[in-house]
C-alpha cells in the first residue's frame, strides 16, 4: 500500500538523491562494558550545497550546538559521551534521556566517529531512511567468554508517546537485569521524542553468543536503532575484540542482491564473513555463481558466510556476490588490518546497502574521511589520520571518477561471479573530502583500521525509492520535483493516472489531486514514488456590497476547481465589523450582518471563510467584505405658527428633518400612515398646510438605495408676542464710566420665548413703528438715565408689538472724604503690623447698608476684580483701595494709607544676678515719653532687690512692654560628710567654685578634706568664689571602738552603736576579713554587738571590719554620714568551741 504526504513546505536540493545526504539524522546510544580511558566521540558533517547552512545538534530535544558547513568545508562537532554512550547499569532496559539528533535546512551527510582506548567504530547515519516501525537486531555471534564483551540494540523516538514492542529473541537469552527470554518473551515500553531504551545481555554467559540475533522490532511511530556488540568476538576465543556497531535500517529499505568486499583481514582468520539475518520464513540464501542455496532461513534466523566465499582478484581484492529470495539485512563483518596477529582486535561492522541500478550516481561529498581520534598501545599519544579503504560498487561499463580524477589502474574494476551487471573497486590510503561520480548507479563504503581498532561503513544506498518534494504550499502556487536520482525517464501521475506530457524532472499542477512519479533507470524495473496530496489554496476575494441597515449573505465558492457544495460548520468570521455585528444560521451558514444603531453612512468591512464539502480536497474561500452604509439619519422638527382667523399656516418643507441628500420625502397625518406610506393620506400640499390645534405630522425619507427613515414634525400654535414693561436701574462696570448693556440679556428678561420673534432695540418711538433698520447697536452704551423701545416680531404673522424700556442710571455712594491716612503702632519691632480695614470704614462714610470691598490696585477696585481677604498686613507703609456697594447706588472708590509706627525699647535692660540680700539698679535710659515701673513708679531708673519687674515705655504714642529678671546667686551645699576615724570628707555642690572650708570660720582651707580631728561635734563652712554667704552644717565624730572581748566579765563585753537610733536611716554593719558579713544592726538589737552570729554561735578571735551610716536632718539640706573603721574581736569563748570543733 502506498503512502501519502500532505506538505506544506518542503526546501529541498536537486542532488538530493541518496538517503544517508538527509537533512535530519538521528543516533541511537549505546552500553559500553570495556574500559572508559581515552574517550573520544564526534559527530562528522558533510554537504554538496556551495552556499554555507547552519546544522544544529540536539540533545534530549534541547540544543547543544550548531556547526555552519558547506561543500569543501566540512566540521566536526565534539559530543559529550554521556549523551551517546553509558556504562551505567541504571540506563538499561528504561526510557532514557539519551541520543542524538541533527537537523540543517539542506541535505547533508553526518557520521558518528567514536573510540575508547584500543576499540573505535564509526556509525554511518542512512538520514530518514534509518527511521521506520519495523526492525531486525544485528550483532555478531559472541563466540569468546568475557565480561567486557556484550550485545545490545537500543531504540530512539521521534515523536511522542511512541509504543515499541521487542519480541521473536531466545529463550535462553539472560538480558542484564536478570531477565531471561523465557521470563521475559516480549519488550514493551513507551518513549518520548528525543528518549531511548537500551537493551543489553552480557558476553560472559554461552546462551547469549547469539540469542538476540534476529529479535524484532515493531513500533507505531518512526523510531531510530543502532545494533552490535560493545564488545564483541565473532571469530575465535581470544580476549582480542574490537567495537562492532552499526545504524540499522527499516525492513521497507531492504533488498536482495549484494555486493560485498572484503576488509583487510586474511582469509582463513574467520575476520571476514557476512552476517544474512532473513525477515521472511523460507528465505533461501545464494552466493556467487552458484545455483545451490547456501542457506535457506526462517524469519530472524541468521547465517554467516564462510570467508572462503570470496572471489579473490589481482592486488588482493576479494569481492561477494549474494543473493536472496526475499528481502534480507546483511551486515558485513570485517578486520581493519593486515596483520594477522592483530586482525582479531581490529574487528569492524557495517551494513550492507542492496544492490539497485536506483542508486545514485554521485556521493558528494564526505568530509575528513580518514580521520577518527583514537588512542591504542602503539599509539599511546594519540592517532587522528587512521589508514583507510575507498570501496566502490557500480555498474558495469561506468566511467566511475575520485574527486573529479579517474580512479587508479590497480583499483579495478573487479567483475562479480554470479552477477556481470556490477563490478567492484578499492582505492587504498583516501584521505580529505571524497566525492565519488559515477555514469551509472554506485554505493561506496570505507575500511579503516590499525593496529588496534577496525571499522568500516557505507555512505549511501539505502533507500532506492525515488523521492519527491513539493515547494510552496498549494495549487496554483506548488510545483513538485523528484530529489533523487536523476533518473533516465519521468511520468508524473495524477490519482494514479499518467499526465499527458509531464515527462520532465519537475511538474507544476494544475488541480487538486493525489500526485506521483513513475521513474525508470537502466533495465530495473520502473519504480513509483509515494504519493503527496496537493490542495488548492486559500482564495481571497472581495465583495462589496450597499447596505441599509441588514444584509444576508449566503457563502459559495468563486472559482471552484471540483464541484462542491459549502460545508456549513466550516463557515466563520475571521476578523468582525467594527460599526456592526453579524451572526452566522448554523443551519445554513447564512451570515447576516446588522449595522449598529449608531452607524450611519460611511463604511464597514469584515472577513469570513467557509470551505467546500469536497472529502479530500475541500477548497476553502476567505472573502473580505466592504460593506457601504447607504443609510442616514432623521431627526425630529417642530414649526411653530400663530394663530390667524383661528388658523395655523404651516410649510412643512422647511422642517429640515436630514442632512442626507439625494433622498424623497412624504408627509402625512399619522405615524401608521408613514410606515405603509398610505397613498390616499399623503398630505398633497405640504408648503400650505392648516391646523386649527397643535398636531404632529411624519415625514417619509427615502434614498435611491430603498433606505428609509421617518421623522416627526411637531407643529405648535403660539400666541402673540408676550413683552413685560421695564425700567431697570444699571451701573458701569468701572466707576464712573459708561454701561454697557448686553440687549439680548435684556430680552431675555423682558420677552417670553424670544427664539420664536425678531426682536430689535430703537432709540425713538418713529424707528421702533416704522421697523426700519435704525436699530440699536449690542451692546448699547448709556451713562445717564435713558429711554429706548423695543420692537418684537412674530415670523408666523402676528402683529408686532412695540414698548418703552427705561434704563436708569443711580448715583454713587456718598463719601465723606475719598483719601484717609492712619498709623498704628509696631508691636514687635519688626515694622509689620496686621490691621483690620472694616475699623476704618466710619472714616469714608457712615451711611447704613454700606459693603466694602478691598483691592491693592485702583484698577482693580474699580472694576471690582482680584480683591483681598481683610485683615492686611502692613509692612511700613501700605495704600489699599475700597470699593463701597449700597442697594440703590452704584459703587464709590476709597483710599485709605496705614503706615506702622515703630515701637521704641530700653537697650539698657537686662537680666542681672545679685547677692540674695543685696539690690541694684534698673535704668531704662533717656528718650522716652514716658516711664511706668511695675512698682508704680515713673522714673527712668529703680533701685530693687531679687525679682521680676516690667516697665511700659513709651514713644511717639506707641507703647511697649519690657520684663527684666533679678536673680540672686545660688549658694553652694554642703551634700554629705564622710568620717573614716579621724579623716573627714565634705561634699559640696552648686554656687560658684572654686569652694574654701573651715572648721571654726576663721581659719580657712582650700581642700575639702580635714585630718586628725579629734572626738566631739563641729561645725564645717563653705564659702565660694561668689562670697554672697557662707554655708554650715553640724557633724560629730564619735567613739570609734576597735576591740572587744565578749568573755560575761563585764568589760568590754559588746560593741554599742544604740545612740543611732535616733538618727535617720542608720546603718552599722560588721564584715570578717573575707568580706562576709557577721552582724547587721537594727533597731531590734539597738545596734549592738555581742560577737555572737547566732544564739548560741560566737565567732572566733579574728580583726572585723565595720561601718557606720546615718543621714543628718538638722541643715539646710539632709547630709549622709559615714564611719567605718576596724574591730578586733578576742572570743574566749569562741575560740574554746572551735577547738572543740576540732
Amino acid at each position: 500500500m502506498r503512502k501519502i504526504y500532505s506538505f506544506l513546505l518542503v526546501f529541498f536540493c536537486f542532488q538530493f538523491g541518496f538517503a544517508q545526504l538527509d537533512t535530519e539524522h538521528w543516533f541511537a546510544p549505546m552500553f559500553q562494558r570495556s574500559g572508559s580511558a581515552s574517550d573520544r566521540q564526534n559527530l562528522y558533517f558533510s554537504t554538496n550545497r556551495t552556499i554555507p547552512f547552519p546544522v544544529t545538534i540536539y540533545h534530549n530535544n534541547v540544543q547543544i550546538g550548531t556547526v555552519t558547513i558547506s561543500k569543501g568545508n566540512p566540521q566536526k562537532f565534539t559530543i559529550p559521551r554521556q549523551y551517546i554512550i553509558t556504562r551505567d547499569n541504571a540506563q538499561l532496559f528504561t526510557p532514557v534521556s539519551m541520543g542524538l539528533e541533527v537537523r540543517g535546512a539542506y541535505p547533508f551527510f553526518a557520521n558518528l566517529r567514536f573510540s575508547t582506548y584500543n576499540h573505535a567504530e564509526i556509525l554511518t547515519s542512512k538520514g530518514k531512511s534509518g527511521l521506520g516501525t519495523h526492525f531486525y537486531a544485528a550483532m555478531a555471534p559472541i563466540v569468546a567468554r568475557h565480561n567486557l564483551f556484550n550485545f545490545m540494540a537500543s531504540v530512539m523516538a521521534t515523536e511522542n508517546n511512541t509504543q515499541v514492542t521487542v519480541s521473536g529473541y531466545s529463550r535462553d537469552v539472560l538480558f542484564s537485569n536478570g531477565n531471561t527470554g523465557a521470563n521475559t518473551p516480549t519488550l514493551t515500553f513507551t518513549l518520548q521524542k528525543g528518549q531511548s531504551y537500551i537493551i543489553e545481555g552480557n558476553g560472559m554467559f554461552a546462551q547469549n553468543q547469539n540469542g538476540i540475533i534476529g529479535a524484532k522490532i515493531i513500533s507505531d511511530k518512526p523510531v531510530a536503532v543502532t545494533n552490535g556488540n560493545f564488545n564483541g568476538q565473532y571469530a575465535t576465543d581470544t580476549n582480542s575484540s574490537d567495537i562492532l556497531m552499526d545504524q540499522s535500517v527499516p525492513t521497507e529499505h531492504l533488498g536482495k542482491t549484494f555486493a560485498v568486499v572484503k576488509g583487510n583481514g586474511t582469509i582463513g582468520s574467520n575476520m571476514e564473513t557476512p552476517i544474512i539475518i532473513a525477515t521472511v520464513d523460507g528465505t533461501q540464501v545464494f552466493v556467487n555463481d552458484e545455483v545451490t542455496p547456501i542457506a535457506t532461513l526462517n524469519e530472524g534466523e541468521f547465517f554467516l558466510i564462510p570467508e572462503n566465499k570470496y572471489i579473490p582478484h589481482a592486488n588482493g581484492h576479494h569481492n561477494l556476490y549474494i543473493s536472496t529470495t526475499q528481502n534480507v539485512y546483511v551486515y558485513q563483518l570485517l578486520s581493519g588490518s593486515t596483520a594477522s596477529l592483530l586482525s582479531a582486535a581490529t574487528g569492524g561492522f557495517n551494513f550492507i546497502p542492496a544492490l539497485s541500478c536506483y542508486l545514485p550516481k554521485a556521493i558528494d561529498e564526505v568530509g575528513m574521511i580518514q580521520e577518527n581520534e583514537i588512542v591504542t598501545n602503539n599509539n599511546p599519544a594519540g592517532l587522528l589520520n587512521v589508514p583507510t579503504r575507498l570501496n566502490i560498487v557500480t555498474e558495469t561499463g561506468a566511467v566511475v571518477q575520485l574527486n573529479g580524477a579517474a580512479l587508479p589502474a590497480n583499483s579495478g574494476p573487479y567483475p562479480m561471479v554470479g552477477n556481470p551487471n556490477w563490478v567492484t573497486y578499492s582505492v587504498p590510503n583516501v584521505t580529505g573530502n571524497i566525492v565519488v561520480n559515477s555514469t551509472k548507479a554506485v554505493t561506496a563504503g570505507i575500511i579503516a583500521g590499525s593496529d588496534a581498532v577496525g571499522y568500516g561503513g557505507y555512505f549511501a544506498g539505502f533507500n532506492t525509492q525515488p523521492r519527491i518534494v513539493v515547494t510552496g504550499t498549494c495549487f496554483p502556487n506548488a510545483f513538485i520535483s523528484v530529489v533523487s536520482g536523476p533518473y533516465d525517464g519521468y511520468q508524473w501521475l495524477l490519482n494514479g493516472n499518467p499526465i499527458p506530457g509531464a515527462n520532465q524532472i519537475t511538474y507544476t499542477p494544475t488541480v487538486p489531486g493525489y500526485y506521483s512519479v513513475e521513474v525508470t533507470n537502466g533495465t530495473c524495473e520502473p519504480k513509483v514514488s509515494d504519493v503527496v496530496k496537493i490542495e488548492k489554496c486559500m482564495v481571497n476575494s472581495t465583495s462589496v456590497l450597499d447596505v441599509c441597515k441588514e444584509v444576508t449573505i449566503v457563502p459559495a465558492l468563486s472559482s471552484a476547481s471540483i464541484p462542491q457544495a459549502l460545508n456549513v460548520n466550516s463557515v466563520a468570521v475571521t476578523v468582525p465589523p467594527t460599526r456592526g455585528t453579524v451572526s452566522i444560521q448554523p443551519a445554513t451558514g447564512e451570515i447576516t450582518y446588522t449595522a449598529n444603531a449608531n452607524a450611519i453612512g460611511g463604511t464597514d468591512t469584515f472577513t469570513y471563510s467557509f470551505c467546500g464539502n469536497h472529502p479530500d480536497f475541500p477548497e476553502c474561500e476567505t472573502v473580505t467584505v466592504t460593506i457601504r452604509l447607504q443609510n442616514f439619519s432623521a431627526q425630529n422638527q417642530t414649526l411653530t405658527s400663530c394663530l390667524v382667523n383661528g388658523q395655523a399656516t404651516y410649510d412643512l418643507t422647511t422642517a429640515v428633518v436630514t442632512a442626507a441628500t439625494g433622498v424623497t420625502y412624504g408627509y402625512y397625518p399619522t405615524l401608521i400612515d408613514a410606515q405603509n406610506e398610505n397613498p390616499a393620506t399623503r398630505i398633497a400640499n405640504p408648503m400650505a398646510y392648516v391646523i386649527t390645534n397643535p398636531t404632529s405630522v411624519f415625514v417619509v425619507v427615502k434614498n435611491v438605495f430603498g433606505c428609509k427613515e421617518i421623522a416627526e414634525i411637531q407643529l405648535q400654535i403660539v400666541p402673540g408676542p408676550v413683552v413685560q414693561d421695564y425700567n431697570g436701574s444699571y451701573c458701569s462696570a468701572t466707576i464712573g464710566g459708561a454701561v454697557l448693556l448686553d440687549l439680548g440679556t435684556l430680552t431675555n428678561q423682558i420677552v417670553t420665548n424670544p427664539a420664536n420673534y425678531q426682536v430689535r432695540y430703537y432709540a425713538n418711538l418713529a424707528d421702533a413703528n416704522a421697523g426700519n433698520n435704525n436699530t440699536l447697536p449690542n451692546p448699547f452704551i448709556f451713562a445717564i438715565t435713558t429711554t429706548i423701545y423695543i420692537r418684537v416680531d412674530a415670523q408666523n404673522g402676528c402683529p408686532p408689538v412695540i414698548k418703552p424700556v427705561v434704563l436708569n442710571v443711580p448715583q454713587s455712594v456718598p463719601l465723606q472724604s475719598i483719601f484717609v491716612n492712619k498709623t498704628v503702632c509696631d508691636d514687635n519691632e519688626d515694622g509689620i503690623k496686621e490691621v483690620n480695614l472694616d475699623a476704618y470704614i466710619s472714616s469714608f462714610t457712615n451711611q447704613a447698608g454700606v459693603t466694602a470691598t478691598y483691592f491693592t490696585d485702583l484698577n482693580d477696585a474699580m472694576n471690582n476684580v482680584n480683591p483681598i481677604s481683610n485683615p492686611v498686613t502692613v509692612n511700613g507703609i501700605d495704600t489699599f483701595f475700597v470699593r463701597f456697594s449700597s442697594h440703590g447706588f452704584c459703587p464709590s472708590v476709597g483710599t485709605i494709607t496705614i503706615a506702622v509706627q515703630a515701637a521704641k525699647f530700653s537697650a539698657n535692660l537686662q537680666d542681672v544676678e545679685i547677692c540674695a540680700n543685696q539690690t541694684t539698679v534698673l535704668d531704662v535710659g533717656e528718650g522716652f515719653d514716658a516711664v511706668l515701673w511695675s512698682t508704680g513708679a515713673t522714673t527712668n531708673s529703680i533701685t530693687v532687690g531679687v525679682g521680676t519687674y516690667t516697665v511700659t515705655l513709651t514713644h511717639r504714642g506707641c507703647s511697649v512692654t519690657q520684663t527684666v529678671t533679678v536673680s540672686a546667686i545660688p549658694q553652694p551645699v554642703i551634700t554629705g560628710i564622710d568620717i573614716n576615724e579621724k579623716t573627714v570628707t565634705i561634699h559640696v555642690e552648686g554656687g560658684t567654685p572654686p569652694y574654701q572650708y573651715s572648721l571654726n570660720g576663721v581659719l580657712w582651707q582650700d581642700s575639702h578634706i580635714f585630718t586628725n580631728v579629734p572626738r566631739g561635734i563641729y561645725t564645717v563652712y563653705v564659702k565660694d568664689e561668689s562670697g554672697c554667704g557662707i554655708v554650715q552644717a553640724e557633724f560629730e565624730i564619735i567613739n570609734l571602738i576597735n576591740a572587744i572581748s565578749p568573755n560575761y566579765d563585764g568589760k568590754n563585753d559588746e560593741i554599742n552603736y544604740s545612740e543611732i537610733l535616733k538618727k535617720e536611716n542608720p546603718v552599722f554593719k560588721i564584715f570578717d576579713r573575707y568580706g562576709a558579713q557577721v552582724f547587721e544592726g537594727t533597731p531590734a538589737n539597738r545596734f549592738t554587738w555581742n560577737g555572737k552570729i547566732a544564739p548560741n554561735r560566737h565567732v572566733h578571735t579574728d580583726t572585723y571590719w565595720y561601718i557606720l551610716e546615718w543621714t543628718e536632718t538638722n541643715t539646710l539640706t539632709p547630709k549622709r554620714i559615714k564611719f567605718s573603721s576596724w574591730l578586733l574581736v578576742k572570743n574566749v569563748l569562741g575560740d574554746v568551741l572551735e577547738e572543740r570543733n576540732k
